[in-house]
């Protein structure tokens, strides 16, 4: 017997020995960037608070910290790639989520044979890197949140943002209500005072996501996890009688509010809204293209002219706005217009689609391309797509189109808008 219990805890004490190596070795280069305390208190701590540390929390072989130290790894060693690790470090540590996308893209270029500089005009203000490959170009890296695009919001935007912006939180929020819920009514009020409270209480019970369904103070409730259609069970009339009146009623609510757990508590609520039109069921146009154009506007002042200038949006939190091709093109190509080619009498109306000369392309010439990135995060790890937007404006340097393949693929329908075609 006390052989059997010493064997046993000899192999309790070589497991936790294997799995402690097992860590360190996962996490080598985290190490040598960050050192080993930083790494056993922020990452591997019992309570940390790095975003690391509460993916490590939660799964210690999750896909972020693997990425994250590959990362890391590449800036460590690879040549093509220059950057100050001490400041790199510091970043890292501080603004995690925009400087792991800013390194991330720099690997990505590095990977397609170019050389890369990060930060080159640092401590100055400028660019985040220098990309070089027979020529120069210059690259700004933006990745955007859900309250990055409610500047342009209506009244009643603004004000849900001002009740719940300020709000400390680890969940993202997407609200959709109708006209009824105005700025600075009562039902407004209650409803966001409602939202406030249940964002609470799914912190506590740590719920993941949700959705809160809601009409007024007697007339609401609550669904946790991924809301699907259900399976009808059509061999039970009144069972499906009420799944009916169910979907029924969720599909007429005037206001509802969607939560997700962004894994990192946060000193503000990340908040967007989009409204509900008149038929409840159907969301209204959004701005979303408009705020989009105004944040290019303010990253493009940070190129310099007379170098191809490309700008990146990482854009993977803005996927419950419904931004898609279409928002993107409107953002950097114009509004669509049809034009009628036609006289009196004619039986058909030939026509053609053309764009107004008001898309953020057509405002600049520091621009030749814009990069939109989404990232998706699984169990097989964390795998970036990136599309290519080229500019539309003849008087910027049109890449050609070898060179716009270099930032990613080019988005379809658009391989036309290279020098070749010029």
């Amino acid at each position: 017997m006390w052989l059997a219990v010493a064997t046993g805890i000899a192999g309790l004490v070589g497991l936790g020995v294997i799995r402690a190596l097992t860590r360190e070795k996962a996490m080598r280069n985290l190490r040598k960037l960050f050192g080993d305390e930083w790494v056993e208190e922020e990452i591997m701590g019992s309570d940390p608070n790095h975003l690391l540390g509460k993916w490590y929390k939660k799964d210690p072989d999750n896909s972020v910290t693997k990425y994250t130290d590959e990362l890391v790894g590449i800036a460590l060693e690879e040549p093509a790639l220059k950057c100050d690790l001490p400041r790199l470090a510091t970043k890292l540590q501080g603004e995690f989520v925009d400087t792991l996308t800013e390194l991330g893209y720099a690997v990505f270029l590095t990977r397609q044979g170019m050389r890369v500089t990060m930060e080159p005009t640092a401590p100055a203000a400028g660019p985040d890197l220098k990309v070089v490959k027979d020529k120069e170009y210059f690259v700004e890296v933006r990745k955007v949140r859900l309250d990055d695009v409610h500047a342009a919001g209506d009244l009643a935007t603004e004000d849900v943002f001002e009740r719940l912006c300020n709000t400390p939180s680890h969940y993202s929020i997407v609200i959709s209500m109708t006209d009824e819920f105005s700025a600075h009514s009562p039902q407004l009020k209650q409803a966001v005072r409602m939202v406030r409270r249940t964002m609470d209480d799914l912190a506590a019970r740590r719920v993941q996501r949700a959705t809160l369904y809601y009409n007024n103070l007697n007339e609401m409730e609550l669904r946790e996890g991924n809301q699907v259609a259900p399976e009808y069970d059509y061999g039970n009339p009144e069972r499906l009688a009420r799944q009916i009146r169910d979907q029924e009623w969720m599909g007429n609510v005037r206001f509802k509010a969607q939560f997700d757990d962004t894994c990192q508590m946060q000193p503000r609520t990340a908040v967007g809204v989009l409204p509900l039109g008149p038929h409840r069921r159907h969301l209204e146009p959004d701005d979303t293209y408009l705020r989009l154009r105004s944040i290019l506007r303010k990253k493009q002042k940070q190129l310099p002219k007379g170098k191809p200038g490309i700008i990146v949006l990482e854009i993977s939190d803005l996927g419950r706005l419904m931004v898609d091709e279409f928002t993107l093109a409107r953002t950097l190509y114009g509004d669509l217009l049809v034009v009628i080619r036609g006289g009196p009498g004619a039986e058909h109306f030939p026509h053609e689609m053309q764009r107004k000369p008001n898309g953020f392309f057509m405002g600049t010439t520091r621009l030749s391309a814009v990069v939109v990135e989404t990232v998706k995060i699984d169990g097989e790890g964390v795998v970036a797509t990136r599309e290519v937007f080229p500019t539309n404006n003849p008087s910027a340097e049109v890449l050609s189109l070898a060179e716009l393949n270099l930032f990613g693929t080019i988005a379809e329908g658009h391989e036309n808008l290279c020098a070749e075609e010029l």
